[in-house]
C-alpha cells in the first residue's frame, strides 16, 4: 500500500516543483532585465557578424545580364531560383586572363558596335569600378591598367581568345586575352526553362550607356519582414569599438545623438529609421586615396555597420561627395525609397573624415503576399518617357530610367515591407517614380 501511494504522489509532486521553478524563473528574468539584455545583445552581435559574410567578390558583382542574338535582338536574362550574374562569374574565374591591352576606337559609333555586338553577351556594372577590382571580383591578375575603369563586360561568343571592358564616360575599350575560355556550361545554365528573357535595347548616347525596356514588362510583387538594427548596439559598436570608451546620448529635434568624446557622432531619426554617423579621429590628415582604394574601404565600413547583406549591392558612386554608394537589389532590380535616397552611402574625404549614411531598416525574409496582386505590369520606358515629356518634363532634365522595387511599409502590419516594381526616373538629379511624376504629386 505506501509504495502504491508514493507512486500516485511522485507525478503531482513532480509537476508542482517545475511550475515553482518556472515562476521563480520568470520573476529572475523580470527583476533582473539588464542581465537579460546583456545577454541579448550577446546574441545580436553573433547575428550580425553571420549576416556580414558576403565577400567584396560579391557585393561589387555586375547586377544584368544582356544577351544579343546573332539578328541583334537584345534580351535581359533573369532566373528567379539562380543568379545568372553569380553563374557567369564562376565561368570567368575559370578562365585565365594572361594580358589586357587598351583597344583604339576612332569613335562612339564604334564603341556602341562593340557594344550591341551579334552573339555576345554584356555583363553590366550599376556604375564604374577598375581593373583591380576585375581581378578581385573574377580571381584574375591582370598586371597592366589596374587603375582603369569600366562599367562592362562584353563576352563575345564566337571569339574562344577575349573578352573586353568598356568604359562608357570616354568611350574607351581594354581587351582581355583569355585561356580556357568555354561557354558551354553557361549555356547549360541558360537554356533551363525558368529563365526569363525581358525585351531590352541598349543605347549609347553622351558618353552614357540607357537600358531601354522596348516593351510592357511584368513583373512580381513581393514582401518581407523587415529587420530593424537596436540604436544603442550600433552606438557601441561604432563608438565604443574598444569597449573603454563612454558613450552619451541626448535628444534634439526629435534625434538621438550618440557621442564619444568629440571625435566620433551618430544622430539617429526615429521618425525616418536612418542613421547619420561622422569620424573625426583622422580629420585635418591629408590623405590620397584611390578609387581602388574606396571601393575596398569601403566594403569594411560596410561591413563594420553590421548591415544585413544578403540584398545588398554596390550601385555607384558619387564624385561630388566621393561616396561610395550600395543598395538593396531583388532579383537584380535595385530598391528605392528605403531612406530618402534609397541607398547606404559611405564617404570618405581627403582630409580625413569618414561619414555614413544607412537605414537601421532592413529586408529579412519574403512572406506570403495577401490582399495584394501578385505581379504588376508596367509600360515599355520608350512609353514612360514619352508620357513624361507630354506631361512637360524637360527631356535635357531627364537621366536614366530604372526599373526597380518601391520600398513602402506594409497598411497592416509595420513588420512587414511591401516591395512594388514600378519606373525611377532620374530628373534633374533626384529619383522619382514615373507615377508621381505624371500625377504631380
Amino acid at each position: 500500500m505506501t509504495t502504491r501511494k508514493l507512486r500516485h504522489l511522485i507525478l503531482p509532486i513532480t509537476l508542482t516543483l517545475l511550475i515553482f521553478l518556472s515562476v521563480g524563473l520568470s520573476m529572475y528574468i523580470w527583476t533582473n532585465p539588464s542581465r537579460y539584455e546583456r545577454e541579448n545583445k550577446v546574441s545580436t552581435a553573433s547575428s550580425n557578424s553571420t549576416l556580414a559574410t558576403r565577400t567584396i567578390d560579391d557585393i561589387y558583382l555586375p547586377t544584368q545580364l544582356v544577351h544579343t542574338d546573332s539578328a541583334g535582338k537584345q534580351t535581359l536574362l533573369i532566373n528567379k531560383n539562380v543568379s545568372l550574374v553569380s553563374q557567369f562569374k564562376e565561368q570567368i574565374s575559370r578562365w585565365q586572363a594572361t594580358s589586357i591591352v587598351k583597344v583604339r576606337v576612332t569613335s562612339a559609333k564604334s564603341y556602341e558596335a562593340l557594344l550591341n555586338g551579334q552573339d555576345s553577351y554584356v555583363l553590366n556594372f550599376p556604375d564604374s569600378v577598375t581593373v583591380a577590382m576585375f581581378n578581385t571580383i573574377f580571381n584574375q591578375n591582370l598586371k597592366n591598367y589596374r587603375s582603369s575603369e569600366f562599367s562592362r563586360i562584353v563576352v563575345p561568343v564566337n571569339d574562344v581568345d577575349h573578352l573586353y571592358l568598356l568604359n562608357d564616360s570616354k568611350h574607351q575599350i581594354y581587351s582581355v586575352r583569355l585561356k580556357k575560355k568555354s561557354l558551354k556550361l553557361m549555356r547549360k545554365v541558360l537554356q533551363a526553362n525558368k529563365v526569363t528573357a525581358i525585351a531590352v535595347k541598349m543605347t549609347y548616347e553622351a558618353n552614357e550607356t540607357y537600358l531601354d525596356y522596348t516593351q510592357p514588362v511584368t513583373m512580381q510583387h513581393y514582401s518581407y519582414l523587415m529587420n530593424e538594427q537596436s540604436a544603442s548596439e550600433l552606438a557601441n559598436r561604432l563608438l565604443d569599438a574598444d569597449g573603454n570608451s563612454s558613450v552619451s546620448v541626448r535628444t534634439h529635434n526629435g534625434e538621438q545623438i550618440y557621442t564619444t568624446g568629440a571625435f566620433k557622432r551618430m544622430t539617429v531619426n526615429n521618425k525616418l529609421g536612418t542613421v547619420y554617423f561622422e569620424d573625426y579621429s583622422d580629420s585635418g590628415d591629408t590623405r590620397q586615396i584611390s578609387f581602388t582604394t574606396q571601393l575596398q574601404k569601403s566594403y569594411s565600413h560596410l561591413v563594420s555597420l553590421g548591415v544585413p547583406m544578403d540584398n545588398i549591392r554596390y550601385y555607384g558612386y558619387d564624385t561630388t561627395s566621393s561616396s561610395v554608394i550600395y543598395r538593396s537589389y531583388v532579383e537584380g532590380f535595385p530598391i528605392f525609397n528605403q531612406t530618402e535616397n534609397g541607398d547606404v552611402r559611405i564617404q570618405m574625404t581627403s582630409n580625413g573624415l569618414d561619414r555614413y549614411y544607412f537605414s537601421l531598416d532592413s529586408l529579412q525574409v519574403p512572406v506570403p503576399t495577401t490582399g495584394k496582386q501578385t505581379a504588376v505590369t508596367l509600360p515599355s520606358s520608350t512609353s514612360v518617357l514619352k508620357q513624361l515629356i507630354a506631361a512637360g518634363y524637360k527631356d535635357n532634365k531627364i537621366g536614366s530610367i530604372e526599373l526597380g522595387y518601391q520600398w513602402s511599409q506594409n497598411k497592416s502590419s509595420k513588420l512587414v515591407i511591401d516591395l512594388t516594381p514600378t519606373y525611377y526616373v532620374n530628373y534633374n538629379g533626384s529619383w522619382r517614380t514615373y507615377t508621381s511624376m505624371l500625377s504631380g504629386s
